[in-house]
């Protein structure tokens, strides 16, 4: 009894049932330590070093998504890059329509949300750029809009070339989530639900999740022929 209360106090506050092997865990602390090193010295060399630490930040929270989580939904290149650039945007003209304050700060994060719901470029970390830009240091409000240039656009590029190099050197990873052929051209079993039927629940539901349609579906797919695969065996292990 204690057992079963202390798993359903898991799935209550959402302890996370992660199964990846150990390589893959470090693969992705590496890959992001990596990233992070990268665009701490770009940015330094545009921004004074408290000012480029606010811009790590932000891309750091991507670096996460980015390499632990390359097939996510919100870790694909249009809301990685978008995301930023358009949070970057939103938090530079806030900051100069109505100054750095908390406040400025907080509608400009929360602008960016309704912006980036829109633009399907749906980023979390965008929410920080979109803070860091408000209530920055001076060298990121001298540079005004340039901002979004260097050393953010810069920094941006770097980390999906290296997303692209290092995911893609693994055969289970491929970003962007589009090079997966399995996930892209799977073919589903007649009379079974469509991807557009996920689509649908997706629609009705009212929510948001960080997986495509498409990665759900495979996901689908493989445990089904598991599913088929561990049934086949067990009819055969029975007396005949």
């Amino acid at each position: 009894m204690f057992i079963s209360l202390c798993r359903s106090v898991a799935r209550f506050i959402g302890v996370e049932t992660n199964r990846t092997s150990h390589f893959e865990r470090f693969l992705s602390g590496t890959a992001a330590c990596v990233a992070l090193v990268g665009v701490f010295y770009l940015s330094s060399l545009f921004l004074s070093l408290p000012d480029s630490l606010l811009v790590v930040s932000s891309i750091g929270a991507s670096a996460v998504l980015l390499f632990a989580v390359p097939h996510g939904a919100l870790s694909q290149p249009w809301p990685f890059a978008i995301g930023h650039l358009i949070s970057g945007f939103i938090g530079i003209s806030f900051y100069q329509q109505f100054g750095s304050s908390f406040i400025s700060g907080a509608m400009a994060v929360g602008v960016s949300v309704i912006v980036m719901h829109y633009l399907g470029c749906l980023h979390p970390p965008g929410g920080s750029t979109a803070l860091s830009c408000v209530v920055g240091g001076s060298s990121i409000h001298a540079m005004g809009y340039d901002f979004l240039l260097y050393p953010l656009l810069i920094n941006l590029l770097v980390m999906l070339a290296l997303a692209f190099i290092i995911n893609n050197g693994f055969h289970w990873r491929r970003y962007p989530l589009f090079l997966n052929a399995t996930v892209r051209n799977e073919t589903n079993d007649k009379h079974l639900f469509e991807i557009d039927d996920l689509y649908h629940v997706l629609e009705e539901e009212n929510v948001f999740i960080d997986a495509s349609a498409e990665e759900l579906m495979h996901i689908y797919n493989v445990a089904r022929d598991s599913a088929k695969t561990r049934h086949k065996n067990l009819v055969s292990r029975l007396p005949k």
